[in-house]
């Protein structure tokens, strides 16, 4: 019973994660949508870093494991920021690279806006290199994407080719499918 529940809740939480991520690119833009990425990546790498470095019965991790249940809270917490922050606005300004190089700081009012405020050199620099990085590195994941589906299709061979071995042939197909049917 408890293996289920676990597993309807890992279902609902990578559900949660696949479908926030394209709501952010969606509804904020690609800038809230690197973003939020960005924001979930740091949470993810800070978590399984701590997680890594306690011992698993420490007080410590009990603290860890703690903020592991609060991802329910975290998610939309980190979507809702970041379509508050970097959502799309009227004005049509180029990208990340001419906003930052551009010369045009004279809306700021510091220094300290020019290099942390909205639109900032801090925020050019880390959302334009999370953009690099990701545009980058795409062809690493089609490889990753085309060697996990040539590891599936071996799977599946491999116990297709041990049921027709073991249970004596096709047999098992049409005795399987007569045993739903009836």
């Amino acid at each position: 019973m408890w293996f289920v529940l676990r597993l309807l809740g890992a279902i609902a939480f990578l559900f949660a994660i696949i479908f926030s991520i394209p709501l952010a690119f969606d509804v904020g833009g690609r800038k809230c949508g690197l973003a939020f990425s960005l924001a979930l990546s740091g949470f993810y790498f800070l978590l399984s870093s701590l997680r890594i470095s306690t011992a698993p019965k420490s007080k410590s991790r009990r603290l860890i494991n703690l903020i592991s249940g609060l991802q329910w809270i975290v998610i939309p917490f980190l979507l809702i920021w970041s379509l508050n922050k970097f959502s799309v606005d009227a004005e049509n300004s180029g990208g990340w690279l001419e906003r930052t190089f551009g010369g045009k700081r004279v809306h700021y009012k510091s220094v300290h806006e020019w290099l942390f405020g909205s639109g900032g050199m801090l925020e050019s620099w880390t959302i334009g290199a999370w953009d690099a990085l990701l545009r980058y590195s795409t062809p690493i994941f089609q490889m990753s994407e085309g060697f996990c589906s040539l590891l599936i299709i071996q799977a599946i061979g491999q116990v297709s080719k041990y049921l027709v071995h073991r249970e004596g042939g096709d047999a098992w197909m049409v005795s399987h499918n007569a045993v739903q049917h009836d």
